[in-house]
């Protein structure tokens, strides 16, 4: 696919307490998912700010770009000032220690930990910081184990920006009552649509958008990794040769009976990621030891094959990230999951979950 790919570590709990009550049309009390949901956006809001400084000390690192119109003289001279460019002490000391890809978009909160025990436990502690001053600590820490000199110089680029907890509950719960109310559209073979727009029989767009829609609000309340320009793990193996393991299997069992009410929504569940706005490979609970052990006896082929393609690199980030991810799964008891198109975690805003919404909206519309 190449594209925005995600790996999650999935807690059932959240699947077989919220989302398959929501699709039988029951009643639920979202209260312990909202409180992780809004504890998880409070870290974030304090991590994104950090993230925002590296970013312009990234950017200063790089000689600003010549011009290409105007006088010629002018012309000339942002050319020679390109030459003569030398960036800020710190910036250099940022481009040396930080890497973009797995400290400030592939890992969850931020991170810069060398194995996948270290990165397990830290994701941990910030998801059981109480307050902003726990969150910065943690960052702090964070930026000191690259750097003492980045501990001492790196601040948070300006205020929080973000709306209240209450706006950003009522998302949330706007979220949750989609699928609740999509889930009675399709079960009474009823239309569904945007207001305004064009609609649509209810049980196409569940089969299309439910799997998605839940694995979005799930990740809003669990950490998880990313990877940008980067396939799933199936398309990987089938690249290098590798043979498939037998615990990657749909995610039919994050949705129970719906897979039987829809036979259209089992047949749209795979384990290859083919487009946007879509859920991949499942492994349970119980087979992710299996998924750490198949990463240590396969990886080491699969690298070695991306690397005669000019793939070494980036195969071996994906996989270092599929590990962490599979380590923090097996020591919390949970299973992992891979999808496309989810936000990443630092650009929680006030209206995530409604432009998200609207991604996947007009993304199936194309399929």
């Amino acid at each position: 696919m190449q594209g925005t790919v995600s790996f999650h570590p999935i807690d059932l709990e959240f699947f077989d307490g919220v989302i398959q009550p929501l699709i039988e049309g029951q009643k639920i009390n979202p209260e312990t998912y909202l409180e992780l949901a809004l504890r998880q956006r409070e870290s974030m809001a304090r991590v994104a700010r950090y993230i925002g400084t590296l970013e312009t000390l990234l950017e200063l690192y790089e000689p600003p770009p010549p011009i290409a119109e105007g006088k010629l003289w002018d012309r000339v001279r942002s050319r020679l000032e390109r030459f003569d460019h030398r960036p800020d002490p710190l910036s250099v000391l940022v481009r040396r220690q930080v890497e973009p890809d797995l400290h400030l978009y592939g890992r969850p909160f931020f991170i810069t930990e060398g194995s996948a025990e270290r990165v397990a436990g830290l994701a941990d502690e910030y998801m059981g910081c109480s307050d902003g001053e726990e969150v910065d600590s943690l960052i702090l820490d964070q930026l000191l184990r690259l750097d003492k000199e980045l501990g001492k110089s790196v601040e948070p680029d300006g205020p929080e920006e973000r709306g209240s907890s209450m706006s950003y509950r009522n998302e949330l719960l706007g979220a949750l009552k989609e699928i609740f109310d999509l889930s009675q559209a399709a079960a009474t073979q009823d239309r569904w649509g945007p207001a305004g727009g064009e609609r649509e029989r209810a049980d196409r767009v569940l089969s299309r958008e439910l799997p998605w829609r839940a694995v979005l609000l799930h990740s809003r309340a669990i950490p998880y990794w990313i990877g940008e320009n980067v396939d799933g793990l199936e398309t990987i193996c089938k690249a290098a040769g590798v043979t498939l393991p037998d615990f990657l299997t749909p995610a039919w069992r994050l949705l129970g009976d719906a897979c039987e009410q829809y036979p259209a929504l089992r047949d749209a569940m795979g384990t290859e990621l083919h487009d946007d706005c879509q859920v991949g490979a499942f492994v349970s609970p119980a087979d992710v030891p299996e998924l750490l052990q198949f990463l240590s006896s396969e990886g080491s082929r699969i690298i070695r094959i991306a690397t005669q393609h000019g793939q070494g690199p980036v195969c071996s980030l994906l996989l270092r990230k599929i590990r962490e991810c599979a380590h923090f799964a097996a020591k919390h008891e949970l299973g992992y999951l891979e999808a496309s198109g989810i936000p990443p975690m630092h650009a929680n805003v006030d209206d995530e979950l409604s432009t998200a919404r609207q991604v996947v909206s007009v993304a199936v519309d194309t399929l």
